[in-house]
């Protein structure tokens, strides 16, 4: 399961004292909470300061709120993270409290994978590397060219989620002393 901070860095949520638009971050919280048979629930916390009222704060996160990401868990599980619907609350002094809630799901990526496999060989579409004639490889090698495409997948996340981390680490040591 993806834990807050990877939700966090797949998203790419901002840190407190970036701009999102006019929006300037003033806070920012992220939770986790299991929902069972690999469901989760993030809750996001922002708290936006600038012009524009609710609609600037609407307008500042739908960057946000629209992306739907894959992400894997520490096992290598695939997981797709995306956001409900924000809700933004007036806090005076054009500050605005919002709140996002974010989820995730498994996924079977490897099945996924395999069945489209499947439809480009069976329809003539998977050529060998040099593109010459389609060819007709195998459960076996298709397994092994998902499972290596899945490992290559993993460590392109895991590059981009510690550099991410590393920044929320950072974040979190300085708020502490």
């Amino acid at each position: 399961m993806p834990f807050a901070k990877k939700f966090w860095a797949m998203l790419e949520l901002p840190f407190p004292g970036d701009r999102l638009g006019e929006m300037l971050v003033e806070e920012i919280t992220v939770g986790h909470e299991g929902e069972g048979a690999g469901r989760y629930r993030y809750p996001v916390r922002l708290v936006l300061c600038g012009k524009g009222g609710q609609a600037g704060a609407k307008r500042a996160i739908k960057p946000l709120v629209t992306s739907h990401v894959m992400t894997f868990s520490g096992f290598g599980t695939p997981y797709q993270l995306w956001f409900a619907k924000p809700e933004i609350e007036p806090l005076g002094d054009r500050r605005y409290a919002v709140t996002i809630e974010g989820a995730g799901a498994r996924l079977w990526l490897a099945d996924y994978l395999a069945r489209f496999w499947d439809h480009l060989v069976e329809r003539g579409l998977l050529a060998t590397s040099d593109g010459e004639a389609p060819v007709s490889p195998d459960d076996a090698t298709r397994d092994a060219v998902i499972e290596a495409y899945l490992a290559e997948y993993q460590k392109e996340i895991a590059r981009q989620a510690g550099r991410y981390r590393r920044k929320i680490a950072k974040l979190h040591d300085q708020g502490s002393s």
